[in-house]
């Protein structure tokens, strides 16, 4: 997969579909396979749900995008873990990601000053 350029516009991207960047939060932490991330969305309890067919659908459009990439896994050769695709955010990808968290943050702070919202 060839390298996005290190200036591909990050707000291009921007809005992000919410299961998108919670995807792009997961990966923000470590390393993970499609399995792995669709039990870290469900562990969040962000009311994002994935099936499984969506998520490789995903996976490969955001690979394609330049915002996460295949990476070799941690398990050795001969075990059946060293059979399953991890994926890695890229440079890029978190740049999209801190672009959605800062425009969410406004999204925030103008519900609030409309009253919609207290921030703590």
């Amino acid at each position: 997969m060839p390298k996005q350029p290190s200036n591909v516009d990050a707000v291009s991207f921007l809005p992000l579909p919410p299961a998108d960047f919670q995807l792009l939060l997961i990966l923000s932490e470590r390393e993970l396979h499609a399995y792995g991330i669709s039990r870290a969305v469900e562990a969040d309890k962000t009311g994002v749900h994935l099936e499984i067919g969506s998520l490789y659908r995903m996976l490969t459009r955001m690979e394609a995008g330049g915002l996460i990439e295949e990476r070799d896994g941690s398990a050795p050769p001969d075990s059946p873990e060293s059979r399953r695709r991890y994926y890695g955010i890229t440079a890029l990808g978190r740049r999209v990601a801190e672009g959605e968290a800062v425009r969410l943050r406004s999204v925030l702070e103008l519900a609030e000053s409309k009253k919609l919202i207290a921030l703590q």
